[in-house]
């Protein structure tokens, strides 16, 4: 989590001028009243038909570094999960459990930004709702490595699902 802060947030720190995290667009629009009328018979004089709008959007930061590190995530996810049920041990238990929660917490991070947008619910909403997501995955750290440290482990976990038989 912290990992994809400090990945996300390299630009900044690097102190890049204003101008290159900015993308700047113009959009022509077409009055409303003129969207009803056919074009041919348009209300408005053509001087007046085109309104130009330029909207600034902030980027926040650059995602092409934590990219890679995301796929090679998954791709060790591969070999990690059946390791970690094949011999379970605590080095294999712990790094299954960073994995898996650095894996979901990426992915539900993509959808929180991706959906839960300032220009649909506002300035505060989108903050508090990522800040959940960091605390329940915060959470669900602590508690496989808890489990990890003071129970049985994930590995050995699996292996007992296995053994019951119906």
């Amino acid at each position: 989590m912290a990992l994809s802060l400090i990945l996300r947030n390299t630009a900044k720190l690097q102190a890049l001028p204003k101008a290159s995290k900015c993308v700047m667009f113009t959009n022509n629009v077409r009055p409303f009243s003129q969207i009803l009328t056919p074009l041919n018979k348009s209300p408005i004089s053509a001087s007046k038909s085109k309104i130009n709008t330029v909207v600034i959007r902030s980027m926040s930061g650059d995602h092409s570094k934590l990219w890679p590190i995301e796929k090679a995530v998954s791709i060790a996810l591969l070999g990690l999960v059946p390791a970690t049920f094949l011999t379970p041990n605590i080095v294999l238990d712990n790094l299954l459990a960073v994995a898996v929660v650095a894996h979901f917490h990426w992915g539900l991070e993509a959808c929180v930004i991706d959906y839960v947008r300032p220009i649909i619910f506002g300035p505060v909403i989108p903050k508090i709702v990522l800040g959940l997501l960091y605390v329940i995955s915060a959470a669900t750290l602590g508690g496989l490595l808890y489990y990890n440290h003071n129970c049985i482990g994930i590995g050995k976990t699996g292996r007992r699902f296995w053994e019951i038989k119906c």
